[in-house]
């Protein structure tokens, strides 16, 4: 009896450990930073920008975890994903000019993409559970990021938000988003000022245009915040990493480079120490 007992103590400790790793637990996402981050989906077909379901099918497929992607209000309010209603609207859809989410899902595509809302994103993400997604709004940021907080429910952590000033932060940050990433394209920066805010805030990221970057403003962020990760954006060249890296550059925000193909390591190195 007592034997019995041990053994049925021992069968009912394996079933306990092994329990998490069964049923439908959502995997979590990748922490740490990224060497390469794919620029609105990733190419696809060859084609960029497009913030297709096949743009994110392709970049997870080739090993991507973080995913930029472009969202756009509709004429109704709603929230879907396009870089813009002008030029790339005129490529996907055949004309320019914001439309109405069921106008804008319907519409025929440009190599028959499939054409995302939000909702749309959110139950990609559940098939997906390792992808974290950086965004990049284009109408008013911070109502948009509290509606896709209040949608996203459980998935809201896996949402890495892009402030286009330093005022947003606190903001942002007061909406529950922990990895919030300074762009400054829309900002003119001075080294000092961006590096004071970088100490006081310890943002997740700084990002920048690939033209914007000097050694000057890669300083000041890195001596600020060693644990704030600086990328550029939107980089196709090899050889500007290779040049950059060294001196501190994180990543890349790219349309065509993917992790399982990349040359270095996906995650970069701590440069804490």
């Amino acid at each position: 009896m007592a034997m019995a007992k041990k053994w049925a103590a021992l069968l009912l400790a394996a079933v306990l450990i092994l329990l998490p790793a069964c049923g439908n637990r959502q995997a979590q996402p990748e922490t740490g930073h990224p060497t390469l981050i794919a620029h609105a989906g990733g190419a696809v077909y060859g084609y960029r920008y497009t913030n297709s379901k096949e743009a994110l099918d392709t970049a997870y497929a080739a090993g991507h975890r973080f995913i930029e992607l472009d969202f756009q209000p509709t004429l109704d309010g709603e929230i879907v994903l396009i870089h813009d209603w002008d030029s790339m609207a005129v490529r996907l859809l055949g004309s320019d000019g914001q439309r109405t989410k069921e106008a804008f899902l319907s519409s025929e595509t440009f190599s028959d993409l499939t054409l995302l809302d939000l909702s749309g994103l959110l139950k990609w993400m559940d098939g997906h559970p390792e992808a974290s997604i950086v965004t990049d709004i284009k109408g008013d940021n911070l109502e948009t990021l509290k509606r896709i907080r209040e949608m996203a429910g459980e998935k809201a952590d896996r949402f890495i938000p892009q402030i286009y000033s330093y005022d947003q932060f606190d903001s942002a940050a007061a909406l529950g988003y922990e990895r919030i990433i300074l762009t400054v394209y829309r900002m003119e920066v001075e080294p000092e000022t961006l590096g004071s805010f970088v100490k006081e805030k310890r943002p997740w990221a700084v990002t920048m245009p690939q033209e914007r970057l000097t050694e000057e403003l890669l300083t000041a962020i890195r001596t600020a915040c060693p644990e704030t990760a600086v990328y550029c954006h939107t980089v196709n060249d090899l050889s500007f990493y290779e040049t950059w890296e060294p001196l501190g550059l994180t990543g890349l925000y790219t349309d065509y480079f993917v992790p399982d193909r990349w040359p270095y390591p996906a995650i970069a190195e701590d440069r804490t120490e």
